[in-house]
């Protein structure tokens, strides 16, 4: 059982790396890449699954902040998933070259809420005890 725990954790801070690579990669022009969209599921599917595999554990478990963090992590993927969506419309009615305009891609402020969520629950994963 502590085997595959460890493998999930590992999954589950792989999200992570995931979602704020993605972010970092394309800091100077912020837009929600499909890696974070699939990051956010990694970390939602491997956070439930560690909840289950720590339910059926001997020891306690901190509800208050299970849930906390269950939340937040939904909200990442709400987020990832809108902003996702609203990338692929502006990549399909992005004007052919030669013809460029400065614009404000639609997902950026999707991006930035991925991220800062995302680290938000990293920090209440290692504070809140």
């Amino acid at each position: 059982m502590e085997i595959l725990r460890e493998i999930l954790l590992t999954l589950h801070l792989l999200g992570m790396a995931i979602i704020v690579g993605g972010y970092f990669t394309v800091i100077r022009s912020p837009r929600v890449m499909p890696g974070m969209l699939h990051g956010a599921y990694l970390q939602l599917l491997t956070g439930l699954l560690l909840m289950g595999l720590a339910e059926m554990g001997d020891g306690t478990v901190n509800h208050m902040k299970i849930g906390i963090k269950l939340v937040v992590a939904i909200l990442v993927t709400v987020f990832a998933f809108i902003g996702n969506r609203k990338q692929k419309a502006f990549a399909a009615s992005a004007p052919a070259e030669g013809g460029a305009v400065a614009v404000k891609n639609p997902s950026a402020t999707m991006a930035h809420l991925v991220v800062i969520f995302a680290v938000i629950n990293v920090i209440v994963a290692v504070f809140v005890h």
